[in-house]
């Protein structure tokens, strides 16, 4: 089993997968909040929450990596739009999302924007889409036209800056608007058979990257991605992380009661959400997500 999260107006949004697909809503103290919905695809016999992401529209945006798909959905789980192609072509031209493991969303109706962060070795697997204009944008990998990314894992931002996690080269690359800006280098903290799995922004910038692997963990980063703290090493304790897949953030200033910024990491490959502040406190786990 695997999954993802998003977060929007209080409510965390719990995407999980194992061959069928499905979505259910909690509050931040893990309290069911309504019935989930489950989809499966049809052609290609099973469905995945890869990417997860809310437009203004209320619309629930599923990165469907089995079916090639960006599925979007209604809070009470039906689907109203989606997003793809099909599979026999070649996937790696522009305004191609091929298999998509990462999706932010923002803008509503003629004004929706979708980025996408695509699976594989590919030049175009990071793409800006607007579906109601008809328009895609293939954004270039270290800005180099002729470059590859290698297994983008997923996608953060704050503000005008996108993050894309770059899992096969250890590394994130920030984008600022359409343009490559820089990169940051995730190789000093990889230990043994770590390796990158998920990312997600604080309101100030910084950057948490979780690590899977046996010597896996989550970070908190500094603007510049120098380490600030270890928020949690590896094991299944809770305040451990084992088998990080997805990452979401509350920032101060979304909670009605002015506390610390809430970092939620999806673990145990889909099982268990657990609940952490930039200091590194373990508020706990969502109890309906212990397994």
């Amino acid at each position: 089993m695997h999954g993802n999260l998003c977060h929007r107006a209080g409510v965390l949004y719990v995407g999980r997968h194992r061959r069928d697909a499905w979505v259910a809503a909690y509050d931040l103290d893990g309290r069911p909040l309504r019935s989930g919905f489950r989809f499966l695809d049809e052609v290609a016999g099973r469905s995945a929450v890869r990417g997860l992401a809310m437009d203004g529209d209320h619309r629930l945006w599923v990165a469907d990596a089995p079916a090639g798909q960006l599925r979007a959905f209604t809070l009470f789980g039906q689907q109203v739009a989606a997003v793809g192609e099909d599979g026999d072509q070649d996937p790696d031209q522009a305004g191609r999302i091929g298999t998509p493991v990462g999706v932010l969303a923002g803008g509503a109706d003629e004004e929706l924007e979708l980025w996408v962060a695509s699976a594989g070795a590919r030049r175009h697997a990071l793409h800006r889409l607007r579906p109601g204009q008809g328009s895609s944008v293939s954004l270039r990998p270290d800005g180099d036209p002729r470059g590859r990314f290698q297994r983008l894992a997923g996608l953060a931002r704050c503000g005008p800056q996108i993050y894309a996690l770059e899992a096969g080269r250890a590394r994130v690359q920030v984008y600022r608007g359409l343009e490559h800006h820089y990169n940051l280098d995730l190789g000093p903290f990889m230990r043994g058979d770590s390796r990158p799995s998920a990312i997600a922004t604080l309101e100030d910038g910084r950057l948490v990257v979780a690590l899977e692997g046996e010597h896996g963990g989550l970070l908190l980063l500094r603007q510049d991605g120098g380490e600030e703290r270890l928020l949690a090493g590896p094991g299944n304790d809770t305040g451990q992380v084992a088998h990080p897949c997805a990452l979401a953030v509350v920032g101060e200033s979304e909670l009605q009661d002015g506390g610390t910024s809430r970092i939620f990491c999806l673990d145990r490959d889909g099982e268990r959400v657990q609940v952490f502040t930039p200091e590194g406190a373990c508020y706990g786990a969502f109890p309906e997500l212990v397994s």
